[in-house]
């Protein structure tokens, strides 16, 4: 992934941790006296999350989490399990940490990256959650967010087209650059030789008015 694309995916992954930090600050005045647990409360705005209970176990998964789960990551006798030593070991400090007595104040810990096999990154953070929120027998204490890098659906091709008078195999590849891939993930996911791809997002600049990659991701999600 070039500069500008992980420049990107950095400044997404700031503005999804500090909107998430609102949601979870807000969570508890709505959930409390309804039925709604904070864990489907950010199911609804398809933020992947895990309610941990005050042992360390997990109360709840939303259903945007389950998308994320494979081999690396999963639930696994009832903790979140991942395969990534390192990061694995710092998931069990940081629970421990939410686990010890007293649970106040901001967790000592930077958010957890869970490298994968044959994908990119997860990355993990862990909210203390100060709410009144029950599930069946188990307290909430903790919120795990989930946040999986990698292509997330893009504009259709064919809107794409037709707004911006792209070819078919322009607005192919312009479908794959909205989801903040690079020229060679897009040139190996459409079979195609990666000088091809050059060619085709030059005339996808030169069609939209763009000049960095990160303009035209900027430009192409404006698009449904």
């Amino acid at each position: 992934m070039d500069s500008e694309a992980c420049n990107l995916t950095a400044e997404g992954e700031r503005i999804l941790a500090s909107f998430t930090q609102r949601l979870i600050e807000i969570a508890p005045s709505g959930a409390r006296g309804s039925d709604t647990s904070p864990a489907a409360a950010l199911n609804a705005m398809r933020l992947p999350a895990i309610a941990l209970d005050q042992d360390g176990f997990v109360a709840e998964v939303n259903a945007a989490a389950e998308t994320i789960f494979d081999n690396d990551v999963k639930i696994k006798d009832r903790r979140l399990f991942v395969r990534d030593p390192a990061a694995l070991a710092l998931l069990k400090e940081a629970i421990d940490h939410v686990k010890t007595p007293p649970r106040l104040g901001p967790l000592p810990t930077d958010p957890i990256i869970v490298q994968r096999q044959d994908k990119l990154p997860v990355i993990v953070r862990i909210w203390r959650f100060d709410g009144a929120a029950h599930l069946p027998a188990r307290e909430v204490c903790a919120l795990l967010t989930l946040n999986a890098l990698g292509p997330k659906p893009g504009p259709p091709a064919a809107i794409l087209a037709r707004t911006f008078c792209l070819t078919p195999s322009e607005a192919k590849l312009a479908c794959v650059i909205a989801r903040g891939a690079s020229p060679y993930i897009a040139a190996r996911e459409l079979n195609i030789s990666k000088e091809t791809a050059r060619n085709q997002l030059k005339a996808v600049f030169a069609k939209t008015g763009t000049h960095r990659q990160s303009e035209l991701v900027a430009l192409l999600l404006q698009v449904e």
